[in-house]
């Protein structure tokens, strides 16, 4: 079983964790968060002084790719690395360490039901989850009864219809999972891990000024009501994201995005919907703003 490397946060304050499966946009974000970190920054920066970590070789190729108009490629599967982010939030230090692990890592943990180690150690210490859905991609399947309520037809044909898992039944499970390897019941309203969901891709869903709390429900009802029902309402926040604010093509070179610069491309709308806000640390702010 692989270790992987989850999101971190070293400080007076305890760890954060991040869950993206395959396609969930986590790389792009990452790219375009370090992006604004160095120059165009909002309510997070870099310390000054210690602009410049250590290693960008995780961050740099998607930097490189953004710059050039381009979408970042995959991460690979074996991949589990990071890098230090020293950031400064009104005066008070930190330390980001941002992952870059391959999204089918998660997806291991939901097949197998198991929890690496190095993931169950973050998971059980940590006070604060990041968790980013790209809801365009998450298959679900028509309740059997509308179904045969709305379109009569034999029920075997209803069936074999359904393939694999229904993404609401999907993702209630990998947070059972995961909860349960951080020693998280849920007995009562949880006050931790503080949880923030990113809504990836959410120029896709020609919904940008809705609340994204409303449009998990409409897409993921079942996910929206076990995160409802299992989080304190104060320690849940849902966002809207478009980390590049349009669709990039891997093979093929963007001029606008070029000449604009990744570093002013992308937003994200906040929970309450309205206007689109540039400052991509906003919701980071957030969770950090609790713990």
């Amino acid at each position: 079983m692989m270790r992987s490397l989850p999101f971190e946060v070293t400080m007076s304050t305890p760890e954060i964790v991040v869950i993206g499966g395959p396609a969930s946009g986590k790389t792009h974000y990452g790219g375009q968060l370090y992006g604004r970190l160095r120059r165009n920054p909002g309510r997070l920066k870099l310390r000054e002084g210690q602009g410049t970590p250590t290693d960008l070789s995780l961050l740099a190729e998607v930097l490189s790719t953004l710059e050039n108009g381009k979408a970042a490629g995959h991460t690979p599967q074996s991949t589990s690395a990071q890098v230090t982010l020293p950031l400064e939030k009104a005066g008070r230090t930190l330390d980001l360490k941002w992952p870059d692990y391959g999204g089918e890592q998660i997806e291991g943990i939901f097949q197998d039901r198991q929890v690496p180690e190095g993931w169950k150690k973050q998971l059980q210490t940590a006070q604060g989850w990041l968790l980013l859905l790209r809801l365009k991609s998450e298959t679900t399947w028509p309740d059997t009864l509308h179904t045969l309520t709305e379109r009569p037809r034999p029920v075997h044909a209803v069936r074999t219809e359904a393939k694999g898992w229904d993404a609401n039944a999907r993702r209630v499970e990998l947070l059972q999972i995961l909860l349960h390897a951080a020693g998280h019941g849920t007995a009562h309203r949880l006050g931790r891990p503080r949880l923030a969901i990113l809504l990836s891709c959410y120029d896709e869903l020609a919904a940008e000024q809705r609340p994204p709390r409303d449009v998990l429900a409409e897409h993921l009802p079942l996910l929206a009501a076990f995160i409802e029902s299992t989080w304190q309402p104060e320690q849940v926040s849902i966002w809207g994201l478009s980390a590049l604010g349009r669709p990039l093509s891997a093979d093929q070179e963007d001029d606008t995005f070029i000449d604009d610069g990744p570093e002013h491309q992308g937003w994200v709308v906040p929970p309450e919907g309205g206007e689109k806000d540039p400052d991509l640390t906003r919701p980071l702010d957030w969770l950090l703003g609790g713990l």
